[in-house]
């Protein structure tokens, strides 16, 4: 058992970034426990420290240490590129680089360090035919141990010409596969596949049981690639049977020849025909980080950026799970009292060009719990179709939640975003409004640079009919939306918030004047009720700067229209009506409700609670 990780660049800080999975592996322990390697820290993985972990009673081991750290006038940094297991299965060799203070390469057995030089040792093997040799290779020479990696002498040490090797065979501790000068993969020095490979971190390659076949994973200048030898990687046996543009993890069971499981996002597909053809076989919520198949068994282990599973073809079980990180959560804020006001600009080619120009706003106007039992921010949105919306955070998942009240969700809701989702990633999610054929990708990562602040922010397509492009910026929210529709197209950009009491940018959504009844208003403005809380009857008035045809409607918490109070043409000037919902109006149950004034363009919507 091996993991190949391989260092492009030094000097970064890791503990800057949120601490989640970047790799997972597995072993087999002489007494048929499984154990499983992975990686746990920043997204800078060389310094992200190597643990074990027991399936059986869940214990964890630090096995490997990695760091690094800035002080005034230096750095220290380990970074572990490669290790492998004995067949003993508790010894292990290791190979890196540290900063402490000069920089240098290091081969270890365990956390001792047996040799140390300037070449870069950045891969290492051993032996299947006889483990107390020991390969390094990397910049440098090759190193070679013949005691199991007690030591390495310098006079076997020796270059190999125009060649980075990668593995070293199973089948034969004479064979290495590499990559020639020219980027080709090659035995030894001779191509034997001409393809065009790039050697990364995900650059995987894993022998069959059976000796002949070989599964080798990588980057290439056409994506990732799945290719397959059916003869021990010799020339013109090599086939390419997948491609993506995800990085891909493979696994094979070490009992069982033929059989392959391969990770492409968040789809794990299996292949029972030596990798050629493939079938899905599971699909998990996040994008994958690697995957260890258990010999003999059907049990696979998957790993995304904050969980484990354990995988059966009846069964998806967390075994271990990390918090997201709180800057994650940062992407959507929801407090009560939270609101966002946008520009909306709509132009229209029907047959020439017009636009119209409003004000629109979503604010978080209160918490509610549905009749699914389940918590939700009430938000008004004036930003979609919607009117009031039910929008809760899963905080362990990093998704958020609509309320849908009508069938073919499970537990009454829907998935509007993956706070946590990469670029590349495909969700399902319907921020935009539900299709049943749609989904929504990652497009790509921007800055938002405004009022003094220089944030991160992810923008996202949703597949539906004429995809609406948005983005999300951490610490605002929603910045953002285009949509197209038949002859025109809209924009929706942020002018203004205020989170947690903070203002930032233009709220205003009218220009304020002296409020003096005894001139007619030049804005619209509603009033909150009078009393509020009310019981049994409240009063709600509003000013209007000129004559429109206007509405007054009350609704209830889940968005139901509970009653209109006014549906007809006003003047300009004050005006005020009654809501009484123990006269017929509406449903006499106390609680939350909220009342909206639409007039032309302009829209409010304030609340008010009813007591018995």
């Amino acid at each position: 058992m091996k993991i190949l990780i391989f260092s492009l660049l030094l000097g970064y800080t890791a503990a800057l970034y949120p601490q989640s999975f970047h790799s997972l592996d597995g072993f087999e322990s002489q007494t048929g426990e499984t154990f499983l390697l992975y990686r746990l820290g920043s997204d800078y993985f060389l310094y992200n420290p190597v643990y074990k972990l027991n399936t059986s009673d869940l214990s964890e081991e630090l096995i490997i240490d990695a760091y690094n750290n800035y002080f005034p006038g230096g750095q220290l940094a380990k970074a572990a590129w490669d290790f492998e297991f004995f067949p003993d299965k508790t010894n292990f060799m290791n190979v890196g680089e540290e900063i402490n203070p000069d920089n240098h390469s290091y081969i270890a057995r365990n956390d001792s360090i047996v040799f140390g030089g300037i070449g870069g040792y950045y891969r290492v093997d051993i032996s299947k035919q006889d483990p107390m040799k020991v390969f390094a290779f990397g910049g440098g020479p090759l190193a070679r141990s013949f005691d199991g990696g007690f030591t390495f002498p310098l006079d076997s040490m020796g270059l190999i010409s125009n060649f980075d090797a990668i593995s070293l065979a199973d089948f034969d501790d004479n064979v290495l596969f590499g990559v020639d000068i020219e980027g080709q993969f090659a035995k030894n020095a001779s191509v034997v596949d001409t393809a065009k490979v790039f050697f990364d971190q995900y650059t995987k390659v894993l022998y069959d049981v059976n000796q002949f076949l070989i599964y080798r994973a990588n980057k290439t200048y056409g994506g990732y690639t799945l290719n397959v030898s059916n003869n021990k990687g010799n020339a013109f046996t090599w086939t390419k049977t997948y491609q993506s543009d995800n990085p891909l993890f493979i696994t094979i069971d070490s009992s069982n020849s033929g059989l392959v499981y391969l990770a492409d996002g968040r789809r794990i597909y299996k292949s029972t025909n030596n990798g050629y053809s493939f079938t899905l076989y599971k699909i998990l919520s996040s994008k994958i980080v690697g995957i260890y198949k258990k010999p003999g068994a059907d049990i696979l282990y998957a790993a995304t950026r904050n969980k484990i599973y354990k995988i059966t073809p009846d069964s998806l079980l967390i075994i271990k799970s990390l918090p997201v990180p709180s800057d994650i959560l940062e992407y959507y804020p929801l407090t009560i009292g939270n609101k966002w006001i946008y520009n909306s600009t709509t132009i229209e080619y029907n047959p020439y060009p017009s636009g119209t120009f409003t004000i629109v706003k979503r604010e978080v106007l209160g918490d509610s719990i549905a009749p699914n039992g389940k918590k939700y921010f009430v938000i008004e949105d004036q930003t979609n179709w919607n009117f009031l919306v039910l929008e809760r955070i899963d905080s362990a998942e990093a998704k958020v939640y609509r309320y849908a009240d009508f069938p073919g969700f499970p537990d009454d809701e829907f998935i509007v975003d993956d706070l946590w989702a990469e670029v590349g990633d495909t969700l399902e999610s319907y921020r935009m409004g539900y299709w049943g054929d749609g989904y929504t990708t990652v497009l790509g990562v921007d800055t938002f640079n405004q009022w003094g602040m220089i944030k991160p922010k992810k923008i996202f397509e949703q597949y539906i009919l004429h995809p609406p492009i948005y983005s999300l910026t951490q610490g605002i929210g929603l910045d953002s939306i285009y949509f197209y529709f038949d002859f025109g197209e809209t924009y929706i950009t942020l002018k203004g918030c205020v989170l947690n009491g903070v203002v930032f940018g233009d709220t205003s959504i009218v220009v304020s004047v002296d409020d003096d009844k005894d001139v007619t208003p030049n804005e619209f403005i509603l009033h909150q009720n009078y009393p509020n809380p009310f019981n049994p009857s409240t009063k709600i008035s509003w000013q209007s700067p000129v004559g429109s045809w206007q509405t007054i409607k009350v609704f209830d918490v889940l968005g139901r229209e509970v009653a209109t109070l006014v549906d007809e043409y006003k003047e300009a000037g004050y005006h005020e009506v009654e809501f009484n919902p123990a006269s017929g109006i509406g449903y006499p149950v106390s609680g939350v409700y909220f009342y909206r004034l639409k007039a032309g363009s302009f829209m409010e919507t304030k609340k008010m609670i009813l007591t018995k």
